[in-house]
């Protein structure tokens, strides 16, 4: 999975286009996906924390739909 994307400059203003391109990296991970494959992990440990996120995520959305109820 490749995640381009291009930022461009308005006015020469570098620290704007600066956060945006921070803030474009956080949304599709980039950075987390790049520490993650920095070091081996076990496929269980890999399991176990898939588990854990995917309880936290359907957790959430169950919050998320009761409160528009």
């Amino acid at each position: 999975m490749t995640n381009n994307f291009t930022i461009y400059l308005k006015d020469n203003n570098i620290e704007k286009a600066i956060k945006k391109m921070k803030t474009k990296m956080s949304k599709l991970g980039v950075v987390k996906t790049l520490r993650d494959n920095m070091r081996y992990e076990k496929p269980s440990d890999k399991k176990i924390r898939v588990r854990k996120a995917n309880i936290i995520n359907s957790r959430k959305k169950k919050r998320i739909r009761e409160k528009d109820l």
